[in-house]
């Protein structure tokens, strides 16, 4: 995937994120989450271009140390989306960039961001999605690590961080980005069975060719949603 991406391990670099940083005018003074920061290339991003000191979340301890030598000015915290270790109400913002879709207990995870989100704080969620969310569930019979399985049904997203006390502020297909993303792929590795191929190691050419298909079926897409916290408690 880096090969393809980048640092930032997602389709449109940071095109989305500098995004965000508008729409929500972040500032110097804004306390921010990235959860499920890797290497830590968001809060890189955030503090060369905007002054801003993100505190990054991983549960991957191999990712977090590349983290913490490239931003050596930045707190990052081992742990994950369904327990963030801090306080009610510590952030402005909270970003999860292709991350919700490898949670694997969502709803929980959105409960922890409404609850370390103060009133009025911005959640940004860039992530994959499923275009015919039918096919969502023959994408559960797969034991592969990546995004992809994680497909969301935008529609119930929507509803149930509503339903928590998120108002959406926007909502926005960003697909040509994960379309850009792909063809990049089938450049390097000639198709995306051959890059499932490489990247999913421990299944058999069967699974990968499967999975392939399951994956068409869905006719994946990218998405943006920035949300704020209401008033209410979810």
């Amino acid at each position: 995937m880096q090969e393809a991406t980048g640092e930032t391990l997602r389709p449109g670099g940071f095109t989305l994120t500098q995004k965000a940083v508008s729409f929500c005018g972040l500032t110097q003074q804004s306390r921010v989450l990235d959860v499920g920061c890797g290497r830590g290339a968001t809060v890189s991003y955030l503090y060369e271009n905007y002054g801003i000191t993100a505190v990054g979340i991983d549960p991957s301890q191999k990712l977090l140390g590349i983290a913490k030598v490239k931003n050596p000015f930045a707190t990052f915290v081992s742990g994950s989306g369904e327990a963030l270790p801090f306080e009610k109400e510590r952030f402005e913002c909270v970003i999860a960039e292709c991350t919700l879709s490898l949670m694997n207990t969502l709803h929980v995870s959105l409960q922890e961001v409404h609850r370390v989100l103060k009133k009025g704080g911005w959640f940004v969620i860039t992530d994959v999605y499923a275009k015919h969310p039918d096919a969502i569930p023959t994408m559960e019979n797969f034991s592969i690590h990546s995004c992809m399985r994680g497909l969301h049904h935008v529609p119930r997203l929507q509803e149930e961080l509503e339903m928590m006390g998120f108002e959406v502020m926007l909502l926005e297909d960003c697909s040509q980005l994960l379309k850009e993303l792909m063809v990049k792929i089938i450049f390097s590795h000639g198709s995306m069975n051959a890059f499932w191929s490489k990247t999913l190691e421990d299944e058999t050419p069967h699974a990968c060719c499967a999975f392939e298909q399951n994956l068409k079926a869905c006719k994946p897409g990218y998405f943006m949603m920035i949300l704020q916290k209401g008033e209410r408690n979810g």
